[in-house]
C-alpha cells in the first residue's frame, strides 16, 4: 500500500512537470506560484508516504525478530 501511494505521486509529480514543460514560455507569476505549491504539497505528500512505508518496515523488522 505504501508503494502503490509513492507511485501515485510520482505520477501526480510527472503530471505537473509535463503541464509546466508545456505552458513554460506562456505562465504568468500566478500560475508558477500554483505550481510552486503544488509541488510542494507533492514533496510532503512524498515524505509522509516514505515515513509510512519505513514504518511499516520497522514493524515487519520487529515482529521478524521476535
Amino acid at each position: 500500500m505504501g508503494e502503490t501511494k509513492i507511485f501515485e505521486i510520482l505520477d501526480e509529480a510527472k503530471e505537473l512537470s509535463e503541464k509546466m514543460k508545456d505552458y513554460k514560455g506562456v505562465a504568468d507569476q500566478e500560475l508558477m506560484l500554483i505550481w510552486m505549491d503544488n509541488t510542494l504539497k507533492l514533496v510532503m505528500k512524498l515524505g509522509k508516504a516514505t515515513e509510512e512505508l519505513e514504518d511499516r518496515f520497522e514493524l515487519l523488522e520487529d515482529s521478524l525478530e521476535k
